[in-house]
């Protein structure tokens, strides 16, 4: 019963050695390929970000979601998707409501010094 464990034990150690060497393999496998994502150009944005985040940009002051809606003519749960979309790519700014005569919990603003050159040409050019 112990020679049999024994055993075991050395065919189980002879087997992570392989798998050591295989992930060794990868890592340097990886280590070796570029960065894909950091040479990635901008995607372009849809027109219904633009005129959301041009409409943004023409406020120059904090505004809520429900003021945006309309004067981007979208639906009110379009802006907000859209707004979570421009957020994370840092093209608006947003913050905590603190107006308690606004029922908003979030105010945005355009973050113009974020935009690419050819989007910030299109939004200031009205």
């Amino acid at each position: 019963m112990l020679k049999q464990i024994l055993e075991e034990q050395k065919r189980l150690g002879i087997m992570m050695g392989r798998q050591e060497k295989r992930i060794e393999a990868i890592e340097q496998k990886l280590e070796t390929q570029p960065a894909v994502k950091d040479n990635v150009p901008a995607e372009p944005l849809p027109p219904a970000l633009l005129r959301l985040l041009k409409a943004v940009s023409d406020i120059k002051t904090w505004v809520d979601a429900d003021e945006l809606s309309k004067k981007a003519n979208l639906s009110r749960n379009l802006t907000s998707g859209y707004l979570a979309r421009l957020k994370e790519k840092g093209y608006i700014e947003r913050t905590p409501n603190m107006d308690q005569s606004r029922s908003s919990r979030f105010l945005f603003k355009a973050n113009l010094e974020k935009l690419p050159e050819g989007i910030k040409r299109l939004i200031l050019r009205g």
